[in-house]
């Protein structure tokens, strides 16, 4: 096997032979002798980030959808012209205006001959479109809210079908339908299928989401998956900034979305070519001839020559393959609750993931009323420019600490900070720019967890339920950004303005003990099955120095200080109980 390692390291040219002695044992080492990476590996991780270019366009399109116009104006009511006064507004950056009448606020409006709205420079937004003020202005929240709820409710659907059908035929439909439906909103000016069309968005964004990274992962080998993973956060600081220079050109967001949308189409086209299904998939199902006619393809692309030696043993490899790994099993998410160490991993990660979006959306939710500057745009780019702090951070410590502390790293730290935000501006807004320095500090950690946290649960579940895995998740990920929008209402309700970042320091403290108890993956082959899975937990177990209770070691004290042959006895048989 060390043949392999060693082969996996060459220039990637000449011919792939293996000697005469040496099996594969796992599709790890089958990863390495077609490159480690080759230039096929490297295009198909370029390529497969720009779907996440994609995902983070969605997400903070809302900012774009809702911009508030700086007057309202009414013809045909009871009052000739109707402003809508911004200075008046508590909160502008909520984006639902009601329309004022002078310095009063009117809960209900109604214009024979329409409203007619007024923008700062170039801008438009679905208020304008969909008249959402006075008491439709609440649906421009309730849109988003729709948004999370797509995505919550594919997420179970999409990781059954990765699992099921593969995650290339999930990618390239989820990705196809995504694109026609940011088409079709363009065309969108009514509020009930803006929030339809907004609905499926969701639902196949998290289809996109699953599949891409689950892919990602399983195509990358073991010593690289931390350092990839972490420059796969690269593509959503990439959207985020791509999103504050295209919004700043075209600011309609009619327009936005147009350029999305061919943005999208153009992001699926490669992947037909450069996004084949997993090794590691193929080989769960048992599918030796799709795995060789792969590995073919990816060879001649690297200019490698699959010997048939290679080509046979990779046969018999597929052959071979435990029959825990049956076809015909069809597994559920039901499995990632079945075993004893598989469910206590699913729990601790609910918690891990429910923490990390909970964190880094409610930080920003509650930070966006004491931004430093006041333009949307720059807001926009200032929070993607100091992203790739905690992207190089996991970068260059992934390959040497693994993923257990840095992820307890960064939840301690994003709590830590977010308390003590929650205490400094707890009473007032005397100590606004602490708050506010605080606060960043406190959400660059968050956005660390999302750096680590992907790779590291694609890592610690095995391949047969992987994709459920994952997806089941990002469902709780999901409810947590669903009550994210409430924090700052939170604060905004109580004497106590600093009790929404104190809730998510709180909470991330528990993520940091829930995620030290998981185990380290570093450097370690992708399981295939829960058994083997079940089997790594107990070696592990059986590995640890057996713990004496504080009774035995002062008992075995006692004795050493001169205690008789009872004592001896009694330390034996309480060590030994506690062991059973």
């Amino acid at each position: 096997m060390d043949y392999l390692r060693r082969k996996a390291k060459e220039k990637p040219s000449g011919t792939i032979r293996t000697e005469e002695h040496v099996e594969l044992q796992h599709v790890e080492y089958l990863l390495q002798i077609l490159g480690d990476p080759g230039p096929f590996q490297i295009i198909q991780f370029i390529l497969l980030g720009l779907p996440f270019i994609s995902m983070s366009f969605d997400d903070f399109m809302v900012i774009f959808y809702s911009l508030a116009p700086t007057s309202v104006r009414c013809y045909g009511g009871p009052h000739d012209v109707m402003d809508y006064n911004s200075s008046t507004s508590t909160n502008l950056s909520d984006r639902t205006p009601p329309v004022y009448v002078g310095n009063s606020s009117a809960t209900a409006c109604h214009c024979p001959q329409g409203f007619e709205y007024t923008y700062t420079g170039r801008q438009w937004s679905i208020i304008g479109d969909m008249d959402l003020i006075c008491d439709r202005s609440s649906l421009v929240n309730l849109a988003s809210v729709i948004y999370f709820l797509g995505e919550a409710c594919a997420t179970p659907f999409s990781g059954w079908t990765a699992d099921r059908f593969g995650r290339r035929p999930v990618l390239l439909v989820s990705n196809t339908i995504h694109a026609i439906l940011l088409t079709a909103l363009v065309f969108s000016r009514d509020y009930t299928s803006f929030v339809l069309l907004r609905f499926f968005i969701g639902a196949t964004k998290q289809a996109m989401n699953s599949s891409t990274y689950v892919l990602m992962m399983e195509w990358i080998t073991a010593r690289r998956r931390g350092t990839w993973g972490a420059f796969s956060e690269f593509y959503f600081t990439l959207g985020l900034l791509s999103l504050a220079l295209v919004a700043y050109l075209l600011q309609n967001w009619i327009h936005i979305q147009a350029f999305f949308a061919a943005a999208s189409f153009a992001f699926i086209i490669p992947l037909y070519w450069f996004a084949p299904e997993s090794l590691t998939w193929l080989y769960s199902k048992h599918r030796p001839e799709q795995m060789i006619e792969t590995c073919r393809f990816i060879a001649k692309f690297n200019k490698l020559d699959l010997s048939e030696e290679v080509v046979l043993k990779i046969k018999t490899f597929s052959q071979n393959y435990p029959e825990e790994m049956n076809a015909s099993r069809n597994y559920s998410f039901a499995d990632c609750f079945r075993t004893p160490y598989i469910r206590k991993t699913t729990f601790l990660c609910l918690i891990t993931w429910f923490a990390c979006f909970f964190g880094y959306l409610g930080v920003t939710y509650m930070n966006s009323d004491m931004q430093m500057a006041s333009d949307v745009y720059l807001n926009l780019a200032i929070n993607g420019f100091l992203e790739p702090i905690p992207i190089l951070l996991a970068i260059l410590v992934a390959s040497k600490l693994g993923h257990r502390l840095p992820l307890t790293f960064y939840f301690l730290t994003g709590g830590v900070f977010a308390i003590i935000a929650g205490f400094v501006g707890g009473f007032g807004s005397e100590h606004l720019v602490a708050q506010t320095a605080l606060a960043f500090i406190s959400r660059m950690a968050f956005f660390g967890t999302l750096c680590v946290i992907f790779v590291y649960t694609t890592e610690l579940f095995p391949t047969d339920i992987r994709s459920n895995a994952f997806c089941l998740c990002s469902t709780n990920l999901r409810i947590a950004s669903l009550f994210t929008p409430l924090l700052p209402l939170m604060s905004a309700k109580s004497s106590f303005k600093g009790g929404g970042f104190i809730l998510v320091g709180v909470v991330s403290m528990i993520a940091a003990v829930s995620t030290w108890l998981l185990r380290e993956t570093k450097g370690q082959p992708l399981p295939r099955t829960v058994a083997e899975v079940e089997k790594m937990a107990l070696d592990i177990q059986a590995k640890k120095p057996q713990q004496v209770p504080p009774l035995g070691r002062w008992l075995r004290k006692s004795t050493a200080n001169g205690g008789g042959t009872g004592g001896v006895e009694l330390s034996t048989q309480t060590s030994q109980s506690h062991r059973e």
